[in-house]
């Protein structure tokens, strides 16, 4: 298509001149090698490098675990110790993971008081825009005409290609579910604005308990009493996600009860959009946005802007711009393999290439990794402690 062959000449012209920044190490050192005196250690180990995570105040190892391959399973869970070990001391997990097992997988590292605080514990209200928020604007959708859905669909398309979605670097492909679910969660905008008047004080307090009831079930299924941080909206793609008056209302009383100490968001889809959105917000301490060598063009400045705002970010899907993902379905786009190379040099794993990359922007506190074994775990954290902008254990 014309698009994507604009797309990639675009790209190409951008990644020469972002690759000669990259490499001479000219990004701005505004991450300080001392944290302050209000910071929050954990599981502090000199075989580790830490920074801090925005105005959670809390430092994390620049490698964190994240809970996507950890499963309740023997074998499955083992390998998060020897990480410990090394000094790692933030596990994300979420509650759609192997449907509950990653956090029942997570519960076994953390079954004892002192096994619990060693780490900064998240998780993920997964299902609550899928499901508890989608639900009701699905019956609304099931009411309207065939001409009314398709001004919706319309709609939806509209703020597509308005928000620039889809660009394909920007996009980056990191599975054939980023399309599906963007216009799903845009259907259901479309629908709170144009019909959102139809739904009764009831079904809205359903919406909120929805919430509340998923973060209490992945209490349980870890074994704790709360979490430090809850993504409550997991793969926002539009500003109104982070904003429901439902969501904040569900974590307001999520935090009042003590279950949950700070407020975050992730996103695969318009990460720049969100990342500027949850800094200008007055709700969230930190955002897990995807950040990588495809997309960096556009998320360089929205990381510098969260910076400047305080806002923690966990940088996401390093390493899968350049890499391809487990499943098989999706390769790298054309020119970020060589340029993955050409940027980090050398005689290593190229997902470890591109986590030294990220770890380069003095804007982001951690790289997550998927890590699978205790053999990445070593490999992941002997890649720390390489930049000025962090401080060793």
């Amino acid at each position: 298509m014309s698009d994507s062959k604009i797309n990639r000449r675009t790209f190409m012209a951008a990644a020469g001149a972002t690759a000669a920044v990259a490499a001479s190490g000219k990004l701005s050192h505004a991450q300080s090698a001392d944290p302050g005196p209000n910071v929050e250690w954990k599981n502090r180990k000199s075989t580790m490098a830490y920074r801090r995570l925005g105005r959670t105040e809390m430092m994390v190892s620049e490698i964190v675990v994240g809970g996507l391959a950890v499963d309740e399973q023997p074998g499955q869970w083992e390998f998060l110790e020897p990480g410990i070990d090394l000094g790692i001391n933030y596990i994300d997990t979420a509650s759609n993971y192997k449907r509950g097992g990653s956090e029942r997988g997570v519960a076994n590292v953390i079954n004892t008081p002192s096994k619990r605080d060693r780490v900064f514990l998240t998780s993920k209200t997964s299902m609550w825009l899928k499901r508890a928020r989608a639900q009701p604007y699905t019956a609304i959708w099931d009411t309207l005409n065939i001409r009314e859905q398709a001004r919706v669909r319309a709609e939806i398309g509209a703020r597509i290609k308005e928000q620039g979605v889809f660009e394909e670097y920007y996009l980056c492909n990191y599975g054939t579910w980023q399309v599906t679910e963007a216009e799903k969660l845009l259907r259901d905008d479309v629908l709170e604005d144009w019909y959102g008047d139809r739904l009764s004080d009831d079904i809205r307090r359903g919406m909120t308990q929805g919430l509340i009831t998923e973060l209490e079930t992945s209490l349980k299924n870890m074994g704790t009493d709360h979490v430090d941080i809850l993504f409550a909206a997991h793969g926002a793609t539009h500003a109104k996600h982070l904003e429901c008056p439902e969501l904040l209302e569900a974590v307001d009383i999520l935090k009042r009860q003590g279950k949950v100490r700070f407020l975050g968001v992730s996103a695969h889809n318009d990460p720049a959009f969100i990342t500027k959105a949850a800094a200008d917000s007055k709700h969230y301490d930190m955002a897990m946005v995807a950040y990588n060598i495809s997309n960096e063009d556009w998320m360089t400045p929205a990381l510098e802007y969260a910076h400047k705002k305080d806002l923690g970010i966990v940088a996401m899907k390093v390493a899968r711009a350049p890499h391809p993902d487990r499943g098989g379905e999706v390769d790298p786009l054309p020119g970020l393999v060589e340029k993955m190379h050409k940027l980090v040099p050398g005689d290593m794993h190229i997902a470890e290439k591109a986590y030294i990359w990220g770890l380069r922007n003095p804007h982001i506190a951690a790289c997550i990794s998927a890590m699978t074994s205790e053999d990445m775990i070593h490999s992941n954290a002997a890649l720390t402690g390489q930049s000025k902008h962090a401080v060793r254990g």
